[in-house]
């Protein structure tokens, strides 16, 4: 009896010290909201649509594995990399000029207003199901024909204009990592984002293998932290009405690589 009380003691107070290391032991959250979830049939691509939308990552990094949908016969990530990372603290989006859901062959009529119901499958936070509602159609735009990502669409520089350059700088911070751009006859010009097109003025986007994480008003930008793997960063120069300067047929563009253990 006494051998009895004394495991049965000895097994309780192994629970409660496991209990007090738990509470004190860093946890990990991984919770990422979805929002501003638009579809907009391709034009010259009939059934098709993309999928635009709004990441609010709010734990740890995690990455988006893919997607499905109950009305589409096929459902991808549009972009260079069949799986997206996305960092902690973070606020990234599926867009027009970047990596996008790609809906195919779509049961019904693809009316204005409609909603479409999509799942998104993240490794860490699992399925979030959102509606996407159904807006214009989008056309493919140039920027492909340049090798940039989306369906976007291109400013070529002119004559006699300012023709910028660029170059990046990443260095790896205790929250993450960060990354400078060094250009040359180019000015940020947060004031006049979404005013018309002001040559040598706009503003940067940059994304992480092909998904857009950010605008970029200024010359620097951080990232959070990022799950193992290599990683191109890559930043565009835009107009202020937000469409890729391209020099010579060669979009001004600039990439670095990183690699996270």
């Amino acid at each position: 009896m006494k051998a009895t009380n004394t495991l049965r003691f000895v097994l309780a107070a192994m629970m409660l010290i496991a209990m007090a290391i738990w509470q004190f032991v860093p946890r990990t959250s991984h919770e990422i909201l979805i929002s501003d979830a638009v579809a907009a049939p391709i034009d010259g691509d009939p059934g098709a649509i993309g999928v635009f939308l709004k990441l609010t990552n709010t734990g740890g990094p995690d990455r988006l594995v893919g997607a499905s949908s109950e009305v589409a016969a096929t459902t991808r990530i549009e972009g260079p990399m069949p799986t997206l990372a996305v960092p902690s603290a973070s606020t990234p989006s599926l867009s027009a000029d970047g990596a996008f859901l790609y809906l195919s062959d779509i049961k019904g009529d693809l009316d204005d207003g409609r909603t479409l119901p999509v799942t998104l499958k993240f490794e860490k936070a699992g399925d979030i199901t959102t509606r996407a509602r159904l807006v214009a159609p989008k056309t493919k735009g140039a920027a492909a024909s340049f090798g940039l990502f989306g369906i976007g669409d291109i400013c070529q520089v002119g004559e006699g204009e300012p023709a910028p350059k660029i170059a990046l700088r990443v260095n790896q911070t205790a929250q993450g990592w960060e990354v400078g751009v060094i250009s040359s006859d180019f000015e940020f010009t947060p004031d006049l984002v979404d005013g018309p097109h002001v040559p040598g003025t706009g503003h940067g986007h940059l994304y992480l293998d092909g998904l857009k994480l950010q605008r970029l008003y200024a010359p620097s930008a951080s990232l959070g932290v990022l799950p193992a793997g290599s990683y191109e960063i890559r930043v565009t120069l835009n107009t202020n009405d937000h469409r890729a300067y391209v020099l010579d047929d060669v979009p001004v563009t600039a990439t670095a690589r990183l690699t996270v253990d």
